[in-house]
């Protein structure tokens, strides 16, 4: 006869546990935000997570302090740069940099957040360090190193490589902020037209600021 499993004593959860409750309550929480926005209730959360109203209390008493987990997990995954694809031209690789970037700024989840922070200035000035850092070392910082590898091979000509990936990444966002304020959010249903802005985004660049002197 084979032994019993172990069971838990009641009482607090230990650390690991604990650890896994809060990840899958803030995962849950991120689903729901991307499909309700701003109008997203505990309750849904809750139902979303599969835990009892009694766990998500007991970590978060209010939807601020919840959605503040929220926002502070998506800033910490921006922390990671953008991979910019190796590509035969580099272009081409430039392009699928810049449209990958135009997805991700405009996704759903990007536009809930926008308006979470907006809910509570206090919040907004608290995370906005943060934002700054996710803007260059997931954009800028790898763009920089792509288009200062390009000056050095003699591919483009010697210029402000950082000016130039600032302003690239400041049109990006643009458009982020464009649907924001328009209220144009629906991402899914238009990659081609993105894919558009990214072509004459490069475009741009490659003919105007990276382009030879004449």
């Amino acid at each position: 006869m084979s032994d019993p499993l172990p069971t838990r004593r009641p009482g607090r959860p230990r650390r690991e546990e604990s650890g896994d409750i809060d990840q899958q309550l803030v995962d849950a929480a991120i689903r729901m935000v991307g499909q309700h926005g701003p109008a997203l209730t505990m309750n849904t959360i809750i139902a979303a997570s599969g835990l009892s109203r009694k766990t998500v209390y007991a970590r978060y008493p209010n939807k601020s302090a919840l959605m503040a987990a929220v926002v502070r997990q998506m800033l910490d995954y921006g922390l990671e740069p953008l991979v910019i694809p190796d590509l035969p031209h580099w272009r081409d690789s430039l392009r699928a940099f810049v449209d990958q970037s135009l997805n991700e700024v405009c996704q759903p989840q990007a536009m809930s957040m926008r308006r979470l922070l907006m809910i509570d200035p206090d919040f907004m000035e608290e995370v906005k360090p943060r934002i700054e850092k996710v803007v260059v070392n997931r954009y800028m910082d790898p763009l920089t190193a792509f288009l200062d590898g390009l000056v050095k091979a003699g591919k483009i000509p010697p210029q402000d490589i950082g000016f130039v990936a600032e302003a690239l990444t400041s049109l990006v966002l643009s458009e982020s902020h464009r649907r924001f304020f328009q209220n144009d959010v629906d991402v899914a249903n238009d990659p081609q037209r993105l894919g558009e802005l990214a072509r004459k985004l490069v475009r741009l660049f490659c003919d105007g600021i990276l382009a030879k002197n004449a």
